[in-house]
């Protein structure tokens, strides 16, 4: 083996040794998951300038992971925060439908008592949902004096329905059957349709009513007019955090941080943040920032 090749078999030991010493990097540092989606991220850069502006404690944003593997990691204690809905811990990651949830208990407190077993839990509830919800044109509520989801039931067989692939499988009982039985909703058609190209449709008048996130900043860019669910047929999806159990006792002062921020958002307040990620292009940590300076939880 010639000198060069010796040099050079050398240098790729060296970084070999370097990124595989990376991850002590994050020793004695708080980590968190980044989400997929605008509110996810928004919530994320809060998390850490909420931690880091109210204790001594550093924080590190890790990217976004598929969501069953970033719990798997808060479980197995390898990474601590990622901002989350009471709904998703009980049906994504706790893999319990809705349905499940005794009378006369909330969602919220279910889902929390179910995680204990996985050494985990949600903190206080942000105040809003982005819970599925069902939505039409402003021109459409207005023709009709549509304000509940009770109300497309007399025009239902005039109206044609479209909603994500996910919507109309089989497994699960929020579903469209389950939805249209429960409601009593006979749509004159009804079709499954891509996810980026949902709001696009109905825009353009290929589609009359529609599912989508309460919160969702694109229902304010396509003037969407959300429907009360007045038989309360989709489940709550409050957003929190969720943390591991032993975190405050580890990092004290964790909790009361992010507790900053608890009770703090209605939808219309949250969809205003979304707004200005997905459809003015700001970066979630900007709006993160600004948000949390204007309020005074940070300075």
């Amino acid at each position: 083996m010639n000198i060069n090749m010796k040099k050079i078999l050398s240098v790729l030991l060296v970084l070999l040794l370097l990124v595989g010493c990376g991850s002590s990097n994050d020793e004695g540092k708080i980590t968190i998951i980044d989400g997929d989606f605008a509110e996810m991220n928004i919530a994320t850069h809060m998390a850490k300038m909420l931690i880091e502006s109210n204790t001594d404690h550093e924080v590190v944003i890790k990217p976004f992971m598929a969501y069953n593997l970033a719990f798997d990691r808060l479980t197995q204690g390898e990474d601590d925060i990622l901002a989350s809905y009471d709904g998703t811990l009980l049906a994504t990651f706790l893999r319990k439908d809705p349905s499940e949830v005794p009378e006369g208990i909330d969602l919220y407190d279910f889902a929390n008592a179910q995680a204990e077993e996985s050494d985990v839990k949600l903190l206080d509830k942000w105040g809003h949902q982005n819970t599925y919800t069902v939505a039409v044109t402003k021109e459409l509520a207005a023709k009709h004096n549509l304000v509940t989801v009770s109300d497309l039931i007399p025009i239902a067989s005039e109206l044609r329905f479209a909603a994500e692939h996910a919507f109309f499988e089989e497994e699960g009982t929020v579903r469209y059957k389950p939805f249209t039985e429960y409601y009593g909703l006979d749509f004159s058609d009804f079709h499954s349709i891509d996810i980026g190209l949902k709001y696009t449709a109905i825009a353009s008048d290929n589609m009359d009513v529609t599912l989508v996130n309460s919160s969702d900043g694109l229902n304010k860019k396509y003037e969407l007019v959300i429907l009360e669910d007045d038989q309360v047929f989709f489940p709550e999806y409050y957003m929190a955090y969720l943390v591991r159990d032993e975190l405050e006792a580890e990092f004290p002062g964790i909790e009361d941080a992010l507790n900053k921020v608890s009770n703090q958002f209605t939808v219309e307040k949250m969809i205003e943040l979304n707004y200005l990620v997905d459809v003015e292009g700001q970066s979630a940590k900007d709006v993160a920032h600004d948000y949390l300076l204007e309020e005074g939880f940070i300075q």
